[in-house]
Parts: C-alpha cells; structure tokens; sequence
C-alpha cells in the first residue's frame, strides 16, 4: 500500500485540538479578564497592565530556553534511544525554570520603582502601578512551570493535562476577579492577586505528572553531575533555542513601544498598544496551536530524515495559517469598533487613538504569524541561523530603526507603521535567504522550505496488504531497495520476513489497520522503523514472536531490536549493521 500518511494527521490533530483549547483557556480568559477589569473600574485602568507587560513577555525566554529548547533537545536523544540523556534534559528543565524564576522575582522586588520609571510611567498612576507589579510579579514563576512541564506532556502524549491545568487556573482567575471587584469592591491590584491564586492551583494540579511519574520523562537525580557538564548542557539548550535570542529581542521590542506610547499618547497610546496586542488573540491561539503541534513532530522527522512527511506537515501548517489570519486581519481594518465596544473604549480621545492603531497594524498581523511559523519550523529542522535572522530582523532591527526614525518625523503614528514594516519584511527576507541557499533544486516549494530529497524507502503496510511492497515504489526508491539487497545479500530474506513477522504481531495485539514502515541506510547500517498509533505495545515482549524463525535469526546476526514510545507514537526499530 502506498503511504498515506494518515498516523501523522492523527497525531497532529490529537496535538493540534488540545493545545487549541489550552491557549484558548489562558489567552481568552487574559482577554475577558481584561473585560472584566474595563468594565468595573475602567478602560483606562488597563494601561497600568500594559506597563507589565514587557515583564510579562520576558518571562518567554525562560520558559522557551527551558521548556521548547530541554523539550526539543529530550526528544532527539529519545529519538536516538537515548532514555538517560533524555530525562536529564528534562531534570535540567524543572531545576532551571526554578531557579530563573527565583532570581527574577528577586529582581523585580528590589528595582520595582526603577522598571517603571524606566519605562516612563505616567506619574498619576505610578504607585498602584507598584503596587499591581509587586503582587503580579509571583505569577511569573507559576505561568513558567506549567508551560515549561506542558511542552513535555504535549509530546509525551497527554496534550489534556495541561489544557486542564491551564484552563482551571485561568477559570479561578476569572471567578475570583468577578469576586474581589464586584463584591469586595477591589481595585486593579486585586485582579493581580486573583491572577496570582489562579496559576498557583493550576500549577499544583500540572505537577501531578512529575509526582506520580505518568509518562516517559522522569526526574533523575543530577549532584552526581559535574558544574561542567551543567553549563556545556546550558549552553547545549540556547544554542539549540535561537528564539530565546528572539524572546530577548521581543522584550526590548515591548519595552521600547510601551516607553514610545506613554511618551508620546500618554494613557491612551499605552491603552492602545494593549488593545492592539491583545486583539490578536483568536489568531494567536490558532497559531500557537499549529506551532506546538508541528514544531515536536518535525523534529522527529527530521532526526529520521522523513523529508517526505515534513512536506506533509508544513503544507498543512502554512494552509491553516493563511487560512485563519487573512480573514481577521480584513476583519479588524473594517470594523475596528469591535474592539473598541469589547474593551469598553468609551472616551473619544482613546477611541481615536485606539482605532487608528488597529486599522494600521491589522495587515501586519499574516507577516506575524507567517514568520512566526518559519522561525519555529526552521528551528524544528535545525537551521538555526535562519531561524535566528528572522527573529533579529522582526523582533529587533526593523522595529527599533522604524519606530525611532518614524516617530521623530510624524509623531505616535510612527509606532503603528514601524509595527506593520517590522512584520512583513522578514518574510521576504527568509524567500531570498531559502531560495539562494539551494539553488540547483527545481522544486521551488522544496527550495523554499529546504525540503531535502528522502534516501528513504517508505510505505503503509496494510492489515489486508499481502503484495509486494517494490509494486508500490517509483523507480529512485526501487533501485535504493535494490541496493540495501545487494548489500545484504543472504539476510535480506530474513530482514523482509521479519518485517512481516513484526507487523503481523502489531496487527494481533492492536486493533488498527496501518503500520507506517520507513527503512534507511546509514554508513552501512540500516535502520527499519515501525510506526503506529493505539495502545503502547512492544512487540519484541511478546516470546511467540521472538521465537520465530526470522527474529531468532536475526538475533544471531549484528542486529539490534529497540522500541520507544514517542510523541505517543509506538515506534518498533530493527538496527543492523554490516
């Protein structure tokens, strides 16, 4: 049977929806909260948020050095069979993610008043601005833990947990908002703490899959290892991580646009600048979504060098995007009044000054995601340094030089522009730097994601498949079979048995119809891996199975019998070498 491909939507889908609903829990209950926060005591209010928020957006590059980059880092050495490789990087993870977040909230505590002057706080809303930072900044470690674990869990297999756990915290923020404003009669702190209370039960509640070890990641013990070790794997996970350069670069972003909003529009542009951030909501949750189903899945594909299936997923990816963004951006240039009734936008001034961000900066938001995408998908397949340009080309270099220049010569609206320039160039920019680095490629889709040609043979073995597989094979592919042949002479009958001895083992024990088989040869050693979704079963446990003929066989040749779980995935291997 020809390859269909069809355990990869699966798992995508099974990735895709959950991570949907846990960014959807936690980005829409930021929006409602927000809601929430302009109805009962003022739009204007929201602005001393926006003050936070570069703090906010800092928090990312702890949680994408150590929750993207351990989780990325894990899945290659689990890839490569390597189970105590694997489960120090996670080790490593949680330790960090903890200690970073120690150190930070220490900083914010002792330089609360400096950050706010920094980024030139309106004076008649500094102090509860202080006040709001000082409760808030203790969400920033509990928000880094469950999305640092929930990279892990995700491509463990158990994309509920932290949907769950994400959605508890941000229902408790609500509940507990609504509680402290409407009845307590609070202020904007409250909302903090209620932030606060919310991530704290939801964090709890996460740590459940490190408590009772419910998956293949274990905390292992690490004092044994060296400092060195320690640093040289540090410095493994950022430059494994080119977004977390990103995530620095974003945050001076941030803060470069809150200091240029408060100094030119006062409230109304920090009012502005939130609306604008937040208004991207519903794309983001798609977006992210798509990001963290495919990122995980590409790497692991990448390490199998499956080029055929990373085709595969990154048409899917792209399509969705467009698909999702096009439409709000048309959406929001038309009827920006949207926003502004949502967010309860009742002064004309603020309207003003609101309507014109979103009407300029709606465009810019299919370059975001599209660009977000790239970089994720570039640092998925290893291309660091493109990945890397990107991001210092969005999150740095156009938007500072644009904004600085732009607001020099027309003001506040040069920061709406500078926006709208910093998120279409890099698009452009990753065209020509894909396109000149395979030239000789005639498949410019190829070209255009560096889609390399896949030395593989691969094929759907079918329940009801009784044919030969070389019928199904174009003619490269069919000469590359004949090629692992002639090498193996005599053993490539006991090989092709076995497979068939695997398969049939897999399809007794499990009730599902396709096996995806892919066979690879590498300096003389070929690697057979099966493939398929259902319960966990290894079938080299089974004793009828490793009684027959072709296994015992096998056994007596340089040949090596594996199986991992991964990405949920059960993933059979036959290793022999020459």
């Amino acid at each position: 049977m020809k390859r269909n491909l069809i355990y990869l939507k699966h798992k995508y889908n099974t990735l895709l929806l959950p991570t949907f609903c846990m960014v959807m829990s936690d980005k829409l209950a930021v929006v409602i909260d927000m809601i929430i926060i302009g109805f009962f005591i003022g739009s204007q209010q929201l602005s001393i948020i926006n003050l936070t928020s570069p703090l906010t957006y800092f928090t990312g590059i702890f949680y994408i050095l150590f929750g993207q980059g351990g989780n990325l880092l894990a899945l290659r050495a689990q890839s490569k069979l390597d189970h105590e490789k694997m489960n120090y990087y996670f080790t490593l993870s949680i330790l960090g993610i903890g200690v970073f977040s120690i150190l930070y909230v220490l900083f914010i505590f002792l330089f609360a008043d400096n950050i706010l002057i920094m980024y030139n706080c309106p004076a008649e809303i500094f102090n509860i601005s202080k006040e709001y930072l000082l409760i808030i900044m203790f969400y920033y470690p509990l928000n880094c833990y469950i999305i640092v674990v929930s990279y892990f869990i995700r491509s463990d297999g158990f994309p509920r947990l932290p949907f769950y756990a994400v959605l508890i915290a941000n229902i408790l923020n609500i509940f507990f908002d609504i509680l402290f404003l409407k009845v307590f009669n609070g202020d904007i702190t409250s909302t903090a703490l209620s932030t606060v209370i919310g991530y704290l039960i939801g964090a709890i509640y996460i740590s459940q899959y490190i408590i009772f070890k419910k998956g293949s990641f274990q905390i292992t013990p690490i004092a044994k290892n060296k400092m060195k070790k320690i640093i040289f794997t540090m410095k493994e996970f950022i430059l494994n991580t080119p977004e977390v350069i990103g995530k620095i670069f974003f945050t001076f972003k941030i803060s470069l646009l809150t200091y240029l909003c408060s100094t030119y529009l006062g409230v109304a542009g920090l009012l502005a600048f939130l609306i604008y951030d937040n208004s991207e909501s519903v794309v983001y949750i798609f977006l992210s979504g798509i990001m963290k189903a495919m990122s995980p899945i590409v790497t692991v594909l990448h390490k199998e060098n499956d080029y055929e299936a990373i085709r595969y997923m990154i048409i899917v990816s792209m399509k969705q995007v467009l698909l999702i963004s096009i439409p709000v951006s048309i959406l929001f240039f038309i009827y920006p009044e949207i926003l502004l009734s949502i967010f309860n936008v009742v002064n004309p001034h603020d309207a003003e000054v609101v309507t014109l961000a979103i009407r300029i900066t709606s465009f810019s938001l299919i370059g975001r995601c599209i660009s977000y995408l790239l970089a994720s998908y570039t640092q998925a397949i290893e291309r660091n340094k493109i990945s890397s340009i990107i991001t210092f080309l969005e999150e740095f270099l156009f938007i500072v030089s644009a904004s600085l220049i732009l607001t020099r010569i027309i003001g506040g609206k040069g920061i709406w522009i500078a926006i709208l320039i910093a998120e279409s160039l890099p698009v452009v920019i990753y065209v020509y730097l894909t396109l000149r680095l395979q030239k000789s490629k005639k498949d410019k889709f190829n070209r255009l994601f560096l889609i390399q040609k896949s030395k593989l043979i691969t094929w759907t073995y079918n329940r009801n498949d009784v044919g030969k597989i070389d019928k199904y094979l174009n003619k490269e592919t069919r000469e590359h079979l004949i090629h692992i042949e002639d090498l193996f002479k005599e053993n490539a009958i006991t090989i092709s048995n076995s497979i068939n001895d695997i398969c049939n083992s897999i399809f007794e024990h499990l009730d599902i119809d396709d096996i995806d088989l892919t066979i690879r040869l590498e300096d003389e050693k070929l690697y057979i891996v099966f493939t398929n979704e259902g319960k966990f079963y290894n079938p080299f446990s089974n004793n009828k199975l490793k009684q027959s003929n072709n296994i015992k066989a096998l056994s007596k040749l340089n040949c090596q019998f594996d199986y991992d779980q991964i990405l949920g995935f059960n993933k059979t291997y036959i290793i022999y070498e020459k």
